[in-house]
């Protein structure tokens, strides 16, 4: 079942695994989806919550945004990961995006990883 929220359609997106930090590193968190019978026009999406589980990778920040290594633009502030710890985000300021979520830590204990969920509202 979808959601609708302030003309937008909540999406809840899959669990990504992110095991290397630093921007070169970042990995796709949600992709924009396309319907056949929606191929014409922009698609776009704001982030409604963000939940995290700090797997063993230690106290660190997330970037979210769109693309990868020199080519990555954030969508906000960092949020922080703390070590062992599942994080919710909520109530985030309404940034639009028009091209695929990607994440990534700024660093990570060895063998540590996070795993991140994102829920979006979807325009378009």
């Amino acid at each position: 079942m979808l959601l609708a929220n302030k003309e937008g359609i909540v999406v809840t997106g899959p669990v990504v695994n992110l095991v290397a930090a630093l921007a070169a590193n970042a990995v796709v968190v949600f992709t924009i989806p396309i319907l056949a019978n929606q191929l014409v026009g922009v698609k776009s999406v704001k982030i409604l919550k963000i939940q995290s589980m700090n797997n063993v990778a230690g106290n660190t920040a997330m970037s979210i945004g769109t693309g990868v290594a020199g080519a990555f633009a954030a969508l906000m502030p960092a949020v922080m990961s703390m070590n062992n710890l599942s994080d919710t985000y909520e109530d985030l300021d309404e940034v639009e995006a028009f091209a695929d979520i990607t994440a990534f830590p700024a660093a990570l204990v060895a063998a540590g990883t996070i795993d991140i969920q994102l829920q979006v509202a979807v325009f378009g």
